[in-house]
């Protein structure tokens, strides 16, 4: 239990530290609403305490192609970091690829970045578990580092906007499908 709280507190510290760029004048800025922080509180995440744009990066992707965050701007984005020698990532990613199936055709995405290892087995990994969803490439782990993703698994939730505003580091079980986490990715694309 002491290990879990460290964790958090950590999590919650490099949430606070995590690159930033001042808002562009085109996204809104402020807080959050009491109701969203308060959704996303019981869904698992810690909250942004002034959601913020994070600097923007390119991969490469599994399917050859190059992606970049930016590129999804106007849709929300669950970017997750992971790796396939990650025993809670391999418990997790069933339950994102449920997600993704329900979410991708409302203007939701699951960006996934792998940290540190080569695409052979990436796409080995890949094709067993059946996911669908985007797989990036961050070989020599500086995207996931920049992003403060120490423990894996490290997920984002990134608005409409581009701005990250809340972040969830580990797995506890909890499935992503839950009704509790449905309402929260619809009110977020409502917004």
């Amino acid at each position: 239990m002491l290990f879990f709280a460290a964790a958090c507190i950590l999590a919650l510290a490099a949430l606070a530290s995590c690159s930033r760029k001042q808002d562009p004048p085109s996204a809104p800025s402020g807080t959050l609403s009491s109701d969203l922080s308060q959704l996303l509180q019981k869904s698992g995440f810690a909250v942004a305490s002034k959601p913020f744009v994070p600097d923007d990066f390119t991969l490469g992707a599994l399917d050859g192609s190059r992606q970049s965050l930016s590129s999804f701007k106007g849709k929300v984005v669950f970017l997750s970091f992971w790796a396939t020698w990650c025993g809670p990532c391999k418990e997790e990613l069933p339950s994102i690829q449920a997600l993704y199936n329900k979410m991708s055709g409302k203007g939701f995405v699951v960006l996934a970045v792998d940290l540190g290892e080569g695409k052979a087995k990436v796409a080995q990994f890949v094709k067993q578990y059946g996911l669908t969803f985007p797989v990036l490439l961050d070989g020599d782990a500086s995207v996931g580092s920049a992003y403060g993703a120490s423990s894996i698994p490290t997920n984002y939730l990134i608005d409409r906007s581009g701005r990250i505003i809340a972040r969830v580091v580990g797995y506890d079980g909890t499935d992503w499908t839950s009704s509790q986490r449905i309402d929260l990715f619809d009110k977020i694309l409502g917004m």
